[in-house]
């Protein structure tokens, strides 16, 4: 049954949000949209006209009782109630005092008190989705209003006048579902197709219908599955922390829900043992394997409703439990976070597999056993003489003569789980590596390898970069307080006074100080690119460090820590010189420094590779 409905005559109703819908997701573009809708019919419709939002398709809670489950249109719905309590003291003003209707949420009861008690107001609430979205929501509406003078006194009475020949305003197409109509099939038809629609809310609905029990089995089994609902907002929750999601996933989530990652894997078994379709690559697929599975174990192998129900679900649960057994165990956090770093999400699975079937200890050697494969140096290089010789960790170099033997991924493998290992061993409480850090770093940040010492890079040509490489420089040459600098100091001074300096002779400089710096420290265009001489740095960061000398990096790093930005554990340590015992000088990286930085990464790595 459909009719149009005044906004107004929605007012003192009371709508229920049902357990298998998410909640409230509009962003600044819908919510902007339907207020530049209305602002726009507000200033040109006629009189006696009105403006018709989409349907909002209802079905009665109980008969006799002003309240009503809401099947589709619950975010517009939601919307409207944010904008009409911004208008409050006008509208009051204005003499419009209806109770406004309200929203309440089967199964999530904080969000329904969030909104009666007007929280939303008080700014940007990320504590939960529910509130952030909303609290979001009313921030761009306030925005839309403080941006259109005289948007308040226009539309107060286009949403909340009764359409007659003298005024306009907005209705909804109103369609009552029969109380006998199976109220999840409307939902699934209904949403079917929109953009909004997830595998996961398909499948929250598939799991949760309620009319498919008798009169005997609904009340037992309805609590069960408020039961559900409720563990899978939970469980939603959890993965949408960063930390957690990032520590199983490389990539952020790209799906509106982040449960959708549990039921693509489950979706990935079944379809791997059932053979229902040839792949996985069409839409909805997740959710078209588990309504077929659901259908398969009812059908063929005497599973009742609830059971074949509760028998997916404890996938689910299986899958949440082992997540957060290895988040929260320090040890499986690292190791586990670390393989999934380098072999991606897909190794859950057999992950699971094998924790299923070895004991807590023998599970912990296998991640050690599976982490040696990994960064197990077992390659042959030819020498000078043509001889085949066996590389060590010592020699894994950044650049080689050998174009079919490159060790850039092997050493930044190396390098990540000696900063991975040196979090768990810190002896500061409950220090976990930030994997969400880590993996965040995107586009032109990502990781690559830096020089510790600096290797002979290329002269800089921009003035503003050679004034503001002599002035870090000429505090490096200063701090080393040898008497032979002290003419190379007066060139560099006097270079940057030079308004006219001419690239030859900033070249000059440049070059005769990264020589007195090779020399200082040790290094050669040989052993510049051996492990000893490298760490972890995002690219931005390193990109800053470029033809910088040793002390002027570590300068350079601190700022950009204290700027917020995420440096290693271990390439802190590195310029703090934290391997070195009682070190000599901080000026440049010195034969001793590279000795027991070296000597760190080995102990590390003979954690885990037994030779």
């Amino acid at each position: 049954m459909s009719s149009t409905t005044a906004f107004i005559e929605l007012f003192g109703k009371d709508f229920v949000i049902p357990h298998y819908q998410r909640g409230y997701r509009w962003e600044k573009q819908e919510v902007t949209e339907l207020l530049d809708d209305i602002w726009y019919f507000s200033k040109t419709a006629n009189n006696g006209e009105f403006y018709c939002l989409q349907p909002i398709v209802v079905q009665k809670t109980k008969e006799g009782e002003d309240s009503y489950n809401v099947l589709d249109g619950q975010q517009r719905l939601t919307t409207l109630f944010l904008i009409i309590t911004y208008l409050e003291e006008r509208r009051f003003e204005d003499g419009y005092h209806q109770e406004l209707f309200t929203l309440n949420y089967e199964t999530r009861p904080e969000s329904e008190i969030y909104l009666k008690q007007g929280e939303f107001k008080n700014g940007i609430d990320d504590s939960n989705i529910d509130f952030y979205h909303i609290s979001k929501s009313y921030d761009y509406i306030n925005k839309w209003f403080s941006s259109h003078a005289g948007a308040k006194n226009k539309l107060i009475p286009i949403l909340l006048d009764i359409t007659d020949v003298g005024n306009k305003n907005i209705r909804f197409i109103w369609y009552e579902v029969a109380a006998t109509t199976n109220p999840i099939d409307v939902f699934i038809r209904l949403n079917v197709g929109k953009i909004p629609l997830t595998d996961a809310e398909l499948i929250k609905a598939l799991l949760l219908q309620s009319d498919k029990y008798t009169e005997e089995e609904l009340p037992f089994n309805k609590m069960r599955l408020f039961q559900i609902a409720s563990e899978w907002d939970n469980i939603e929750y959890t993965l949408q922390y960063e930390e957690f999601w990032y520590f199983l996933n490389n990539t952020e989530n790209t799906k509106a829900t982040n449960i959708e990652f549990i039921f693509d894997a489950i979706a990935n078994k079944i379809l791997k043992e059932k053979k229902y379709f040839e792949s996985k690559n069409f839409k909805h697929a997740t959710f078209l394997i588990l309504s077929k599975y659901l259908d398969d174990i009812i059908s063929n192998e005497g599973f009742s409703r609830i059971d074949a129900v509760k028998h997916i679900w404890e996938k689910v649960i299986e899958y949440f439990e082992y997540y957060k057994e290895w988040f929260n165990n320090r040890k499986l956090y690292h190791y586990i976070g670390y393989l999934i770093e380098l072999k991606s999400a897909s190794i859950i699975d057999i992950l699971i597999t094998q924790s299923k079937s070895l004991t807590k200890d023998a599970f912990e050697e296998y991640l050690i056993e599976e982490i040696g494969k990994i960064i197990r140096v077992s390659k042959i290089r030819k020498n000078k003489n043509g001889e085949d010789v066996k590389v060590g960790l010592k020699d894994l170099c950044y650049e080689n003569e050998d174009s079919n033997s490159n060790d850039k991924p092997l050493i930044t493998s190396i390098l990540l789980l000696h900063n991975v290992v040196s979090t768990l061993n810190s002896e500061k409480e409950k220090a976990k590596f930030p994997f969400h850090l880590y993996k965040k770093t995107t586009g032109n940040e990502k990781w690559s390898l830096e020089h510790i010492h600096a290797q002979n890079s290329n002269s800089i040509s921009n003035a503003d970069h050679q004034n503001t490489w002599l002035r870090d420089h000429i505090k490096s040459l200063k701090n080393l307080n040898k008497p032979s600098y002290k003419e190379l100091l007066k060139r560099m001074k006097n270079a940057l006074k030079d308004e006219d300096l001419e690239k030859e002779t900033f070249d000059a400089i440049y070059y005769e100080v990264y020589k007195l710096m090779n020399e200082e420290s040790g290094l050669n265009e040989t052993n510049a690119h051996l492990i000893e001489n490298l760490c972890l740095i995002d690219k931005n960061t390193n990109s800053q460090l470029n033809n910088s000398v040793f002390d002027v990096k570590r300068e350079k790093i601190k700022k950009r820590e204290l700027q917020g930005f995420y440096i290693p554990i271990c390439s802190r340590n590195v310029f703090l010189k934290a391997y070195t015992d009682y070190p000599k000088n901080n000026a440049y990286w010195s034969k001793q420094d590279r000795k027991g930085y070296l000597k760190s990464i080995k102990k590390t790595y003979k954690t885990f590779v037994k030779e």
